[in-house]
């Protein structure tokens, strides 16, 4: 319940130079052998939770398991469609059941072994075997039937049914060899450096609250990357990254970190350029429906008003969503509807005659109308008087713009007789309260994909089986068994048109629902210094952003230090060629365009 993200234009438009030298932070002895110009420091504000590729959900971890791990398919830095990634080619049974990949034969882990197609069928095959890992994927798991490498560079997916969702999966492949080794690969945290990995960086070292680094992959397949480290520096808050920008200590800063304020300033800076790019990311309040496991055992401590939809809905029409993002974001954004954010128009429910506009004396009459009564302080009181209607909200300590949004929320909802009680939490003790259902709304921002595998973390089937907050594949305790069959029927249907209108009516019961609500798309305000960096690939090629790319970091593996020479063009000529190829093969193969799928998105 809490968080993750963007104009160039032309797949071969590219940031003109940024020049910075690298200081090393104190502690950080191992970044000071490298040569500052060898060096690409990006500042971040999240230290690593998780690296097991089956449970990761923060954006960091994401992001490191991208520079460290080749999934099968890419989304390409042009327009989010299919390009080879450890698979080179792919095709369909005549039925839609069975997908055969090609695995190519010039991929090398990082430790030298060769890449083989019984490292994907391992990977894939922890799906069906290990009962973890299977109830936290279980909306792609239980559509597998059977996995076999059937030699070093075939791999066969089997599913009991036709489903869009097989290339579309978000899975970095792991190394069998070390993999097979570990006990129990739901409980591997997978934190540990360095990292036997296939993809252009490698990660050797992490210190938590100050470092990650990364080292150039000399085996990768499609090119070492240019700069021969990576590092991502910790900071606590956006002022520290902008400071860290302007004395030269960091080249990239983003990540919807920056205020309006802050990207404006560094607009007009010599030496640094700033960019405003539609970003694949909302921001949004989750409403406590009711914590409860799967067979209907309650527990937490949410406010029992927030059960009602009446009052969901009364909260979601008292707020400005628009009067946000003029005051909040400056205008760097769009209000909210549903998850799926506006750059992925196919998918993007736009409201239609449905859309919910900003009435005080609308959702007053909402209240009044549930029988929900003012008291002598003017606070409403549940209907049997039993509790005044005075709910938590947390925020996350490291966001500015939640605090700001919060003064308003407290204002409008005033008006409508209920107290808001404010409280900024770090992001781990915050999650904690979220998945114990200790909370009653809770703000949360997720980087959403071009196939939005997020609408599953709403179905009854996300609800955790325990008590204790550790199953975590849920979003809002949210369980509605319409949605639920929306949500089996399009994960089945590969017509594209029919599939598009599935996953919009998901969005419109979300939206009636209001368990959680989606208040802006927030434009991906980023900057760098433009005299180390010669150019670097953005996402999608018009109007795309820097920083958190969905899938593959082209970005960071495209980056080329000023005086290289060429372009960065979202990654290495061996991808680009094999690309159109693929094209063509996927077009023949699956007749339609299937977009990717990602473990439930990045959490802020």
């Amino acid at each position: 319940m809490h968080t993750t993200r963007r104009g160039w234009r032309g797949l071969a438009t590219m940031l003109a130079a940024v020049a910075v030298a690298l200081a090393p932070t104190a502690g950080a002895s191992a970044e000071t052998h490298k040569k500052e110009s060898d060096t690409l420091v990006i500042a971040r504000g999240q230290s690593i939770d998780s690296l097991n590729p089956y449970f990761a959900r923060n954006v960091i971890d994401f992001e490191t398991l991208e520079l460290s791990y080749e999934t099968l398919v890419r989304l390409s830095a042009k327009d989010y469609s299919y390009v080879p990634g450890l698979a080179t080619k792919w095709e369909t049974s005549a039925d839609g059941r069975a997908w055969t990949f090609t695995i190519r034969k010039n991929s090398k882990w990082s430790d030298g072994k060769p890449v083989t197609a019984h490292d994907a069928a391992f990977t894939y095959q922890l799906l069906i075997d290990n009962e973890d890992i299977h109830t936290r994927h279980v909306d792609f798991a239980s559509k597998l039937e059977s996995v076999e490498a059937t030699d070093d560079h075939t791999l066969v997916i089997t599913t009991k049914e036709p489903t869009p969702l097989v290339p579309s999966r978000y899975l970095p492949i792991i190394p069998k060899h070390i993999w097979e080794k570990v006990d129990n690969p739901a409980e591997h945290e997978n934190n540990d450096p360095p990292l036997v990995g296939s993809g252009p960086y490698q990660m050797v070292e992490h210190v938590t609250e100050q470092f990650i680094r990364f080292k150039a992959n000399k085996n990768y397949w499609d090119g070492k990357p240019e700069f021969d480290e990576l590092v991502f520096r910790y900071y606590s808050s956006p002022d520290a990254e902008v400071a860290a920008l302007e004395s030269g200590e960091v080249d990239v800063v983003g990540y919807g970190s920056l205020t309006p304020a802050q990207f404006k300033s560094l607009k007009g800076q010599d030496g640094i350029t700033a960019n405003a790019a539609q970003n694949r990311r909302f921001v949004s309040l989750v409403l406590n429906p009711g914590a409860r496991t799967k067979d209907g055992k309650r527990f937490g401590d949410g406010h029992p008003a927030l059960r009602d939809v009446k009052v969901r809905q009364a909260l979601h029409t008292a707020i400005d969503k628009s009067q946000l993002v003029d005051r909040v974001l400056d205008g760097y954004g769009d209000p909210g509807v549903g998850p799926v954010p506006k750059i992925f128009e196919t998918l993007h429910w736009d409201g239609g005659d449905e859309l919910i506009t900003f009435n005080l004396e609308a959702a007053n009459k909402i209240l009044d109308d549930a029988g929900y009564e003012r008291g002598k302080d003017g606070i409403r009181t549940m209907p049997n008087g039993s509790k005044p209607l005075k709910f938590r909200l947390y925020a996350h300590s490291d966001n500015p713009a939640y605090a700001s949004i919060a003064k308003f929320l407290e204002g409008w909802w005033k008006d409508l007789g209920i107290e808001v009680q404010t409280e900024s939490i770090e992001q781990g003790p915050l999650n904690d309260k979220n998945y114990l259902g200790e909370y009653d709304i809770s703000f949360s921002g997720w980087g959403i994909s071009p196939d939005p595998d997020f609408l599953a973390m709403h179905t009854c089937a996300a609800l955790p089986g325990v008590t204790d907050g550790t199953e975590r594949a849920h979003e809002t305790f949210y369980c509605n068994p319409d949605y639920d069959k929306l949500q089996d029927q399009q994960t089945q249907e590969t017509d594209e048109a029919e599939r598009a209108k599935l996953i919009k009516e998901q969005q419109r019961i979300l939206y009636r629902d209001s368990p959680q609500i989606y208040l802006y798309y927030q434009n991906q305000l980023e900057a760098y210094n433009s005299a180390k960096i010669e150019s670097m690939a953005v996402q999608p090629a018009d109007g795309g952003l820097i920083t958190g790319q969905s899938n593959f970091l082209w970005a960071y593996h495209s980056a080329r230090p000023v005086g290289s020479g060429a372009d960065s063009e979202g990654g290495g000529s061996g991808a680009l060629i094999a690309g159109i190829v693929v094209a063509l093969l996927a077009a023949g193969a699956v007749g339609f365009y299937v977009m990717r799928r990602r473990t439930a998105g990045e959490r802020e």
